[in-house]
């Protein structure tokens, strides 16, 4: 159940995003396309992609509570 609920949190998040902040993400996480080919698809230069993909990470960092990994430790 717990997983379920750090799954709707992630997809509204992501839903969240401008689009084309959206378009980027699913292409690059969860298609898997590169930088290039997503340039190419969306017809926007390379440099676009990676700043629209760090400025999507940002927005999806601030916004989604994270589990604590297991395993790490404290120093």
């Amino acid at each position: 159940m717990e997983q379920l609920a750090e799954s709707l949190e992630l997809f509204t998040a992501i839903s969240r995003l401008p689009d084309i902040q959206l378009d980027v993400m699913v292409l690059r996480r969860m298609r898997g396309f590169t930088s290039e080919q997503v340039s190419e698809l969306l017809g926007i230069p390379l440099a676009t992609v990676w700043s629209t993909e760090r400025h999507a990470e940002r927005f999806l960092e601030d916004t989604i509570e994270l589990p604590p990994q297991t395993g790490e430790t404290t120093s």
